[in-house]
């Protein structure tokens, strides 16, 4: 999955500041191979991480990374953190807090193992007004069918209003939920074409998914009065999704941005969220701060962001007057395999479980993931310390 593109937005074709005005390009400037920059920092604890890759096309939302690449912050007294690849196109460092000062101005700067240089505009870091409250309410959300609706709930946050510092506002959220899978009698067709049982002691069945929410939530707070805001309306959580069956968290970061990095992000919102897709319409540029230092005219989509941060973590169980719609087919035995001599030696081993369904016992064949939960996105065996 091309997490890139679904979390930034198309560039500029030169590095610009100030406000934004959406440009609808041609095709054939959307070119294979462009650079694409996922990098935001903030003075929250944990693990800093850029992201680089390479565009591929409109049609293709593979993803391609860039390895190899020399990337570094400089703040504006000329101190440097360098951030070291983990992992393919993903470079992490962990910065010290006096590193990360409100009030300093911070650049980023990227060399390609081709040579070609990249550095963004500086970026100012704005304090993080503090986060007040975080509560749900049970709704009913509407869907297209005007006879159709969902029931779940809404996170809802307060927080202080702090306009000389903290005008420009955006809002990333972090779900972690846990799920216990079924434990039913399962038997293995192995490698080397012979069945076994699979004993208790070989499944995970219990495990904590952590991920982000890719929504975008932002908010320009020039035209709001009083000193806290109150009611603003996060994330929706469905009643049928597995997510509330036994105890879901949600963190709530809270970021303050620069004028333009917030009018980037504003418009990334509209293009993605209010027309269904990036890749539904024809896609609108926005400035980006990057750009290749040797060729203004280089088209980098991607956009380089600092900002303070707040956050603050709610959780859920046992929701009153919410009735959680229990997916009864989860790991549920699927069709039973024939002619087994035939069956692909590279689609080896699978795994029949035997399960009564709506009052029928079945066998079929069940996805790993159900035998071993760590096996899903985001997903550890590990309970989370702050569960």
């Amino acid at each position: 999955m091309f997490r890139i593109i679904l979390l930034v937005f198309f560039g500029v074709l030169a590095c610009l500041s100030g406000c934004i005005e959406r440009y609808y390009p041609e095709e054939e400037d959307l070119k294979t191979g462009t650079l694409v920059v996922v990098a935001h920092l903030d003075n929250g604890s944990g693990i800093q991480t850029i992201t680089l890759s390479r565009s591929v096309d409109l049609r293709n939302t593979s993803f391609n990374p860039v390895s190899g690449c020399f990337v570094q912050v400089t703040r504006s007294d000329g101190v440097e953190r360098e951030f070291q690849e983990e992992e393919p196109g993903n470079y992490s460092a962990i910065l010290d807090p006096p590193y990360l000062r409100t009030g300093d101005t911070y650049k980023l700067n990227i060399i390609t193992p081709d040579g070609k240089q990249y550095e963004s505009e500086y970026e100012k870091m704005h304090p993080a007004p503090g986060i007040k409250s975080i509560s749900f309410e049970v709704e009913e959300l509407a869907q297209a069918d005007p006879l159709a609706s969902e029931d779940g709930i809404r996170f809802y946050i307060d927080f202080e209003i702090e306009k000389d510092s903290g005008r420009f506002m955006q809002w990333k959220l972090v779900e972690t939920y846990e799920i216990q899978n079924p434990n039913y009698p399962t038997r293995e067709y192995g490698t080397d074409r012979l069945w076994r049982d699979v004993p208790d002691t070989e499944k995970i069945l219990n495990c904590w998914i952590t991920g982000n929410i890719n929504t975008i939530y932002t908010l320009d707070l020039g035209g709001v009065e009083g000193e806290v805001y109150r009611h603003m309306p996060l994330h929706f959580v469905s009643a049928s999704s597995r997510r509330l069956y036994i105890r879901y968290s949600l963190l709530v970061r809270q970021l303050s941005l620069s004028e333009d990095a917030f009018w980037y992000w504003n418009e990334l919102k509209k293009n993605v969220q209010d027309k269904g897709g990036l890749f539904d319409t024809q896609p609108a540029i926005t400035p980006s701060n990057i750009c290749n230092i040797d060729d203004g005219e280089e088209l980098v989509i991607g956009y380089f962001s600092v900002s303070g941060c707040s956050e603050k973590r709610v959780f859920v169980e046992d929701v009153p007057d919410l009735e959680l719609k229990l997916d009864a087919d989860i790991c549920a035995p699927g069709y039973l395999p024939m002619f087994l001599h035939r069956y692909p030696q590279e689609d080896l081993p699978f795994y029949v479980a035997t399960a009564a369904i709506s009052g029928v016992t079945e066998s079929g064949i069940v996805e790993k993931e159900c035998l071993d939960c760590r096996m899903y996105k985001g997903s550890s065996n590990i309970k989370p310390d702050f569960w």
